[in-house]
């Protein structure tokens, strides 16, 4: 290997030394719990595709806000007044977007664009500007194409609105592969970054709890079908914890901390995957708030569509990023996936607390496969990622 190359390999191979989450990043998802929140309620509200359609649009918009503050945070002291100054300042930002999202595609479209474009350029100006130029550049470019196309949905209202908005939304997304060569080069701390999107799975986590105790909360008579509803639903929530945090968090940072380019890791693994975590764990949420309230009667279609679906989301994303990359099968995960989807018709034929108990069932069972056998699973080893890294 010639120096140019040797310089090039350490360079695309940087990883920061770790620092701890600064307190501020943690009071900073406090509002992404209420935007959460709100998104759930907006798949809730919104029956049918049009409300699947409208929460994937305010999720990819809110959600690529955190990925960057996140990402930005994580390669800098966030402890610093004026980095914290920021982040705050964004917050106050998010509520406002917060309170004008129930309404983003009606009367408060307008206030929902101004503010979301706003929340762009102050990361932009104020957290990319002054740590990397290639950041920069490419977050000024999003900005600049995003803020017209906000603002001017919002004044179209209808299905220019849906239209403009999924072009700012899509804009955001594929930033990172049009300026895959010039952010390539992009230092991480790995530690740091992942515990971060960890903890927006928990945040994500936690909205289905509330999904599943408050429809039960607010009866003025718990019965059994309910309160078997609630047992079968954590269950089913636990085992989605289970199947993220024993091994999948773990092998996802052994993977990205020794890859020659950290860059196609995050962006992959953690930005993009996540958003197909979180988007699942919301319509996990929608669909467990419709059956909670009346757990005893018929699934209807759509929120059978909801409660499943969320579900094989969740877990067909860890077997897509491996068959990706590895051109392997996660068997424990391609299963179960294929086990959900099978119980969508079933479940406008049955109670929603038996759906929920068989989607429990399904959920443990990968957990216990993958746990006690979890070559026969298809679950990565260590050997195999370490591999894979050195070549990515």
């Amino acid at each position: 290997m010639n120096t140019q190359d040797a310089n090039q390999s350490s360079t695309i191979g940087a990883v920061i030394p770790h620092r701890a989450v600064d307190p501020v990043m943690l009071f900073f998802d406090l509002v992404y719990v209420f935007l959460i929140t709100e998104l759930n309620g907006v798949l809730r509200e919104e029956a049918g595709w049009h409300g699947i359609i409208h929460c994937a649009v305010l999720l990819a918009l809110i959600y690529w806000q955190w990925v960057l503050v996140t990402v930005q945070s994580s390669i800098r002291d966030a402890s610093t007044i004026r980095h914290r100054f920021v982040v705050m300042l964004l917050m106050l930002i998010a509520m406002i977007s917060a309170v004008a999202l129930p309404q983003a595609f009606g009367e408060r479209s307008l206030l929902f664009a101004i503010t979301c474009w706003t929340s762009r350029l102050v990361i932009t100006f104020l957290l990319a500007r002054s740590e990397n130029s290639n950041a920069f550049r490419m977050d000024l470019t999003s900005s600049l194409v995003q803020g017209p196309l906000l603002i001017g949905g919002a004044l179209l209202g209808g299905t220019g609105q849906l239209v403009l908005w999924a072009l700012a939304a899509l804009s955001e997304i594929t930033a990172p592969f049009l300026h895959s060569r010039t952010m390539r080069t992009q230092r991480y701390d790995v530690g740091n970054v992942v515990e971060r999107f960890s903890l927006l799975i928990i945040v994500a986590l936690g909205e289905t709890i509330v999904s599943i105790v408050t429809p039960q909360a607010d009866l003025e008579h718990l019965s059994w079908a309910g309160l078997g509803g609630l047992v079968a639903a954590f269950t089913l929530v636990g085992g989605l914890w289970w199947t993220y945090f024993h091994r999948s968090l773990a092998l996802m940072e052994h993977y990205i901390s020794r890859a020659r380019t950290p860059f196609f890791g995050v962006r992959s693994l953690l930005a993009y995957g996540h958003l197909a975590l979180a988007a699942g764990l919301i319509s996990l949420a929608a669909g467990l708030h419709h059956i909670m309230e009346e757990p005893h009667h018929h699934v209807p279609m759509e929120s059978a569509v909801l409660l499943c679906g969320g579900v094989v989301v969740f877990l067909a994303m860890f077997a897509v990023m491996r068959l990706r990359n590895a051109r392997r099968i996660y068997r424990s995960r391609v299963v179960a996936s294929l086990l959900c989807i099978l119980l969508i018709p079933m479940g406008t034929h049955t109670s929603g607390l038996l759906l929920v108990v068989l989607l429990a069932v399904v959920a443990v069972a990968e957990c216990v496969w993958e746990t006690l056998a979890p070559r026969s699973a298809g679950v990565p080893e260590h050997e195999e990622l370490a591999h894979l890294a050195a070549a990515s």
